[in-house]
């Protein structure tokens, strides 16, 4: 009797050990199917070649190389700085399909929004960083390793991947630059990837904002400061105070207005008889930048006739709103891949633009994912490398999910805050917006 209690004692203690065991192993993290060392390698070569002043030539051969030794059916670099001055182009590949599935375009752009040149790079084991001289370029370097690192996973691997549409863009940062100048009946895909998120792997990107440029030029009259300077018209003056009646920063939830750059004057003593204004208005509501672009060139022709200036009000559109339904097949397939490596996807909307806003007026839809990247634009940017590995991953299954739609109709995803497609039929990209024209004088 007291044999058959102790081996059922034993046989409880053995199931016990199973079932802790295979709680244990499910809740361990997906096995990396990315070679994380590589594409972190990778990522330090990209930084030191430095891309931040219209320079992008040497960046573009090095990744062309990269595409050429994949085994892509075709490598481009087209002839964009013809165009927009500095050198280089977009580089433009194509990969065959192993599976019988729609393109994919996947996308990152190569400049940074500042030289990096000097670069000293700091490396511990859960980030890099660089020594506060200059910015480290994750943005969007991170994004252009993990594509070469999935391209490279999937050719060594033999994985199973639809027809690859890849371009690596210049000039983004000034504006969208190289994307709007790329040739977009090149592409066959309707859906794609950017790779050009933050630094949160769970944080996709689904709406971005409507971006308007606008320069304003006052005009005064130059009299001593000292002497007459009654016989002037202070052109500083009379921007300051249309400033001034304007508001400025976040407006509300989906409005951000801002004066980036003031020029202006030639020196204390004289009563400047010029300045320059440049700034920005963005809005996920495409008819609220409007009001605010002709609010403003209302204030500013007010001021400068009442100061017995003149004025020049100039808008240009930098980019259309995109807003991607959380039903499109994009959508899904991130999701999903997202759900194979235990992430709850959030589906959210960037204050910024990218290059899928470019791609949207051509009709193809775009997902901007996130690449682990933190702190960009500043000399305290990093890239967090556990995010950045997990984004990889995720971009690789993405690609992969691609091929099997009937994973990608079962995933589901936390809804956007906001507005979708739902509420808005068409999106906004498919409302033309027009912005008010140059300002006559005054």
């Amino acid at each position: 009797m007291r044999h058959d209690k102790v081996v059922i004692m034993w046989l409880i203690g053995v199931i016990i050990g199973w079932a802790i065991g295979c709680s244990d192993a499910g809740a361990q993290p997906h096995q990396p199917m990315l070679n994380h060392e590589r594409m972190t390698e990778l990522f330090i070569q990209l930084v030191q070649i430095d891309s931040g002043a219209e320079n992008e030539a040497a960046i573009c051969q090095f990744v062309a190389e990269k595409l050429r030794q994949l085994g892509a059916d075709s490598v481009h670099i087209d002839d964009a700085s013809k165009q927009l001055g500095g050198t280089g182009g977009n580089v433009f590949a194509r990969f065959k399909g192993t599976v019988s599935a729609p393109p994919l375009l996947l996308n990152a752009h190569l400049d940074t929004v500042s030289s990096t040149k000097g670069i000293q790079i700091v490396r511990t084991k859960e980030e890099i960083k660089t020594d506060g001289r200059t910015i480290l370029g994750a943005d969007d370097k991170a994004g252009v390793a993990i594509i070469l690192e999935v391209l490279q996973t999937l050719k060594e691997r033999n994985l199973p991947h639809p027809p690859l549409e890849v371009v690596f863009s210049i000039r983004e940062e000034k504006g969208l630059l190289g994307a709007k100048a790329f040739d977009a009946r090149l592409l066959k895909a309707r859906y794609g990837l950017v790779v050009d998120g933050r630094e949160v792997p769970d944080e996709v990107f689904v709406q971005s904002p409507t971006h308007w440029k606008f320069e304003v030029v006052f005009h005064g009259r130059a009299a001593h400061a000292g002497a007459e300077p009654e016989k002037g018209r202070n052109a500083i003056q009379m921007a300051a105070k249309a400033i001034a009646q304007m508001e400025w920063g976040r407006l509300d939830e989906e409005t951000t207005a801002n004066i980036g750059t003031i020029e202006g004057g030639q020196a204390m003593n004289i009563v400047p008889d010029r300045v320059k204004l440049i700034g920005e208005f963005r809005s996920f509501d495409p008819k609220r930048v409007e009001s605010l672009a002709n609010r403003w060139r209302e204030i500013c022709e007010r001021v400068a006739q009442a100061h017995e200036g003149k004025v020049e009000v100039t808008f240009s559109k930098t980019f259309d709103a995109v807003r991607v339904s959380p039903d499109a097949p994009i959508v899904k397939a991130a999701v999903a891949a997202l759900k194979e490596l235990g992430i709850d996807a959030k589906l959210t909307r960037t204050g910024g633009g990218s290059d899928a806003n470019a791609f949207s007026t051509h009709g193809i839809q775009c997902l901007v994912f996130p690449t682990g990247a933190d702190a960009i634009h500043t000399p305290q940017e990093r890239l967090l490398l556990p995010h950045f590995y997990t984004c990889g991953e995720a971009v690789l299954r993405t690609v992969m999910m691609w091929t099997h739609s009937e994973k990608v109709n079962s995933a589901g995803a936390r809804p956007l805050l906001g507005r979708t497609d739902a509420d808005a039929p068409g999106g906004d990209t498919d409302r033309a917006v027009h912005p008010p024209g140059p300002s006559p004088a005054h």
